[in-house]
């Protein structure tokens, strides 16, 4: 004891400091331990009045998105919080760093190539392609233990050919179905609770080598479904195709265990990086907080992905207004009597992704793609917003262009889906002053009543030469901006701009759409594909009203 006074006297700084991390790391626990116990004494009392079986954490956490009772549950628990910092730090800080020293400081793939007399720039870009390759399997194993918010970012990035090299996408894009799967048994087990229906019975192994559901109850044919096969597992739940009684083959979408928890975490720590923004941005800006906003509702769709009947709902609504409109898409059909929040079955449908076409099937249905996404942007209000490789394919049977998964999905009020049709309009024809006294404001970019005198060359400028005269391609872009960089500085920090939450998922929707047709075709443009349905849409809307801008838009 008195050897331990000593040193105390003697280091008071580090035996001060080592006190206090010890009792801060024993208060986190106590408080983070204490609210478990309690919240597992609810689910108990509450289970044993229920005989459907449901996590505790799904029960605690809301069903529906609400930032602060997320807040308020990982507020709760600062050790689980400051473990996840942790692990996404271990995670990505060394496949950063060693980028950094491998593409940036040395470039050691380069100067082994040239240190080698007999090396040809054949084996110079072998090795290139092989050191890319090794980084890309490092970071797709990376993303996918740091689970569903970083698989989604990689799938986004997998349909980027003007962003990464061929070899990296190959691999990320192992991201969008070929995740490691959860155990047969488990998923089994989720349809077992939420369908009330046994798996591996009746049809063989199970499985991948093919098994079996049957229902519980022998009255229901539907639930009698034989040669269970597992075919995709992706970032929140894997494929199993089924065949029922009735000769239909059906896909069953199980929900891998404690995404709630999962999810909402990374939301939360999402959230808590816009507060961050939003109060840097205020001090030093006179830009309209928006952050925060701007994840609510990127957050609030991908919540709503975690719910697998109202992905469900999604599902027939769209099928229902396609077919009013007469669209070349196809939509699977929904089995409603087996679909629960954690279980989605579908129609099966047979075919080929469509990054996977060859380029002319790319080529022929891009602008059928584009104008899928331009009807359910400027007409339906009501939109797709993960149409990533796994969710596009191409019927084996008749060639159709085929959408799937709409967990994520997103509503545009009226007024913001006319202000968005003519804003596009203007924007391709050139009209940049009502671009930006009516149509900014009308969005929500500007304030209503702001003077934009000032502000329209500005804009012009960064339209002009940062969006139109770039196309797609990200590389141009890149450069584009770089060039107006001080007029940009100048937008942000002068002005009140902001940007409206829905844009989080219009810009993500539009950047899967552009990386696949990019890569059947390397000059798309999505603003020109996006104009013809556009001046379209403006003239119904306007025509009924202005009978002049009708006509000056079909001579556009």
């Amino acid at each position: 004891m008195n050897s331990i006074i000593q040193i105390c006297k003697s280091r008071p700084v580090l035996s001060f400091t080592t006190s206090a991390i010890t009792g801060g790391t024993s208060y986190a626990y106590y408080i983070e331990l204490s609210h478990s116990h309690n919240n597992n004494n609810k689910t108990w009392s509450t289970s044993t009045s229920n005989s459907s079986s449901t996590s505790s954490i799904q029960q605690i956490l809301p069903r529906e998105y609400n930032r602060d009772a997320i807040e308020e549950y990982w507020k709760k628990r600062p050790v689980s919080v400051i473990s996840r910092i942790g692990s996404i730090g271990f995670e990505l800080l060394p496949l950063f760093c060693n980028y950094i020293v491998d593409f940036k400081l040395f470039n050691n793939v380069n100067a082994s190539a040239i240190a080698n007399t007999h090396a040809t720039n054949s084996s110079s870009n072998e090795l290139l392609e092989e050191k890319y390759r090794h980084h890309a399997i490092r970071l797709r194993k990376a993303l996918t233990r740091l689970g569903p918010a970083f698989v989604k970012f990689g799938q986004q990035l997998s349909i980027r050919p003007d962003l990464l090299p061929a070899s990296v996408l190959k691999e990320l894009q192992k991201l969008c179905d070929a995740v490691d799967p959860i155990p047969d048994e488990v998923a089994f087990q989720i349809i077992k609770e939420d369908l009330g229906v046994i798996v591996g019975q009746g049809g063989g192994k199970g499985g991948k080598d093919g098994g079996g559901i049957s229902s519980s109850s022998s009255s229901d044919d539907d639930l009698n479904m034989d040669d269970v096969q597992l075919v995709a597992a992706a970032s929140l739940g894997q494929v199993y195709k089924a065949k029922l009684k009735s000769g239909e083959h059906v896909a069953i979408k199980v929900q891998r265990p404690d995404m709630v928890e999962r999810v909402s975490l990374d939301l939360f720590l999402l959230n808590q990086y816009g507060l961050f923004l939003d109060t840097i941005f205020d001090k030093l800006t006179k830009q309209v907080p928006f952050h925060v906003d701007f994840v609510d509702c990127f957050a609030r769709g991908s919540f709503q992905e975690l719910d697998y009947e109202n992905e469900a709902k999604n599902q027939e609504y769209f099928k229902s207004e396609f077919a009013k409109r007469k669209s070349k898409v196809y939509i699977p059909k929904v089995y409603h009597h087996l679909t629960s929040r954690r279980v989605l079955t579908t129609e099966w449908i047979d075919g080929v992704k469509l990054a996977n076409a060859d380029q002319e099937t790319i080529k022929r249905l891009i602008p059928i793609g584009v104008e899928l996404f331009m009807i359910q942007l400027l007409d339906i209000g009501a939109f797709h917003s993960d149409p990533h490789p796994g969710n596009l394919y191409v019927t084996n049977k008749d060639g159709r262009l085929c959408l799937l998964d709409f967990g994520l999905c997103a509503e545009i009020d009226a007024k913001s889906r006319n202000a968005m049709t003519t804003a596009i309009v203007h924007l391709l024809t050139g009209d940049f002053d009502t671009l930006i006294a009516r149509d900014a404001k009308d969005l929500g970019f500007l304030p209503q009543d702001m003077d934009v005198s000032e502000l329209k060359p500005i804009l012009t400028k960064i339209l002009t030469q940062g969006l139109l005269e770039s196309g797609s391609n990200l590389h141009a872009r890149k450069r584009k901006l770089m060039s107006i960089s001080d007029e940009l500085n100048e937008v942000f920090f002068r002005y009140p701009f902001s940007v409206p939450p829905f844009f989080a998922l219009i810009t993500r929707g539009l950047g899967l759409l552009e990386g696949i047709a990019l890569s059947g075709d390397s000059e798309f443009d999505i603003f020109q594909a996006s104009y013809p349905y556009a001046r379209k849409r403006a003239a119904q809307i306007y025509g009924t009203h202005y009978g002049w801008y009708s006509r000056v838009l079909q001579r556009a």
